[in-house]
């Protein structure tokens, strides 16, 4: 791996370039039902010296079926070298159980675009979840499993994360998400993030 590629690999995390939120829970909205909402996310390393994180994400979900809702968000767009990057996510969730306590799977499919140094990379993320519980407070189980290549090389580097989340719902037409996520990467020290989400369902 090109040391180029091998750096945007490490620092992919700290970039912007996954969604490190939830900001839903084990229920689905009412079919043609829409929520939107903003959320911001913080933590850091548990390691001494590990760094931190943080970033927004703005997103929206409609209730499609009485069991399925699909949504989208963008997370963390910066600016580099002159031009807006950061990535695009599309998600759904389907709920297998409809009685408490509540459960449902997601699989959410990002895309991110950087420049560095005239170089180009992009990510493709893949974020399977499972939630269960009620709509008040719930627990999660999250993955988010990333692929990095660049333009001009045939090389790609991969990245993985596993993530247990408590989170809750405040309010009902307009919803604050509480969240804490407990991230466990492949290979390395765990990562604790806080969110909160505010939104408004139409």
């Amino acid at each position: 791996m090109r040391p180029t590629l091998l750096a945007a690999a490490l620092g992919w995390l700290l970039s912007g370039c996954i969604s490190l939120g939830a900001f839903q829970g084990p229920d689905v909205l009412p079919e043609g039902k829409t929520e939107v909402g903003v959320g911001i996310v913080g933590g850091g390393s548990l390691e001494e010296g590990g760094g931190g994180v943080g970033m927004f994400e703005l997103y929206g979900r409609r209730g499609m079926t009485p069991r399925l809702e699909l949504g989208a968000r963008t997370t963390g767009f910066l600016a580099t070298e002159g031009i807006a990057t950061g990535a695009i996510m599309v998600e759904g969730k389907y709920q297998l159980v409809t009685t408490r306590p509540l459960v449902s799977a997601g699989m959410g499919v990002s895309f991110y675009a950087l420049e560095v140094d005239d170089d180009s990379f992009y990510t493709i993320g893949l974020y399977p979840a499972l939630w269960i519980g009620s709509p008040n407070l719930f627990a999660g189980v999250r993955m988010i499993v990333v692929t990095m290549g660049a333009e001009n090389s045939d090389e790609v580097g991969t990245g993985s994360l596993v993530g247990l989340t408590i989170g809750g719902r405040l309010g009902d037409r307009v919803p604050f998400r509480p969240e804490l996520t407990l991230f466990a990467p492949l290979g390395g020290p765990p990562l604790l993030v806080g969110g909160l989400g505010i939104a408004v369902r139409l």
